[in-house]
């Protein structure tokens, strides 16, 4: 097995190592039923979430919650930045903390990974293409020795979300973990701080933005492969969970839906 497939079998998912070439904009997290660890090799990351602001090295971040919308994270021009997705369960075990502890705004890394500075000062030191394997071996030896077993209800009930796009309904949800739909609910509150059916919404949004981003012919295109009723749909939940608009966003990110990028300046 090599490094990625025993990430990934730990609870790592993407990781990634860039530097932002383009002039500072803000990028929107988008809704994920992942965490995230995001760490900056050069001056501290500026991140906005539910009405403040923090400006940290290293941000650990959790679950989204209802009735706030994903985080913005300011992008400055050759700010060397790592990114780690990582499962519910691989959270707890790196942490020692439920994920219903911490939501999507995150907390600074530092105070809850005491080892991350100096692995930071690491990154920084090796040559760029380096970064990623050698963050990977590190995660995976704090991995291997986690603390806190979790609920293994709920985090399988999270996976099978993810992995349906959030398309199951609760009752096909609570048969599969062999629970009532109100015993279920009252698991995943407890454990990750969200219900099957905000879960759901997350991961349904989530895949619908990763589509557009793949490119589609139109947005009532996109908002029907995702599983919703119709456009107008959609958009509530864009408003709902980014706090934005699909056309807004597409601005954003500097591109247009059939998957065209704006050069950079």
């Amino acid at each position: 097995m090599d490094l990625r497939q025993a990430g990934h079998a730990a609870g790592i998912g993407v990781v990634s190592v860039s530097t932002h070439s383009g002039p500072e904009r803000v990028h929107r997290a988008v809704p994920t039923l992942t965490t995230r660890l995001v760490v900056s090799l050069d001056a501290p990351i500026e991140v906005r979430y539910d009405g403040r602001t923090t400006h940290d090295h290293a941000v650990l971040t959790g679950l989204m919650r209802p009735g706030v919308p994903t985080s913005a994270t300011v992008l400055r021009p050759q700010q060397p930045t790592v990114y780690v997705e990582l499962t519910a369960s691989a959270l707890q075990r790196l942490t020692g903390m439920p994920p219903s502890e911490l939501d999507a705004g995150g907390v600074s890394a530092d105070a809850v990974l005491p080892w991350l500075e100096p692995l930071r000062q690491e990154l920084a030191n090796r040559p760029a293409h380096q970064r990623e394997a050698v963050l990977r071996g590190r995660l995976l030896e704090r991995l291997s020795g986690g603390r806190g077993p979790g609920s293994e209800d709920a985090f399988r009930t999270l996976a099978l979300i993810d992995a349906h796009n959030g398309t199951m309904s609760a009752d096909e949800l609570a048969r599969a973990a062999h629970l009532s739909p109100r015993r279920l609910r009252d698991v995943m509150g407890q454990a990750l701080g969200v219900t099957p059916k905000f879960a759901s919404r997350v991961a349904r949004l989530g895949a619908a933005v990763n589509r557009a981003g793949a490119g589609a012919a139109s947005w009532a295109d996109v908002a029907t492969a995702s599983g919703y009723h119709d456009q107008s749909h959609l958009v509530r939940d864009f408003r709902d969970l980014m706090d934005t608009t699909p056309t807004a966003w597409l601005d954003e990110e500097g591109r247009n839906l059939q998957g065209w990028r704006r050069p950079q300046p």
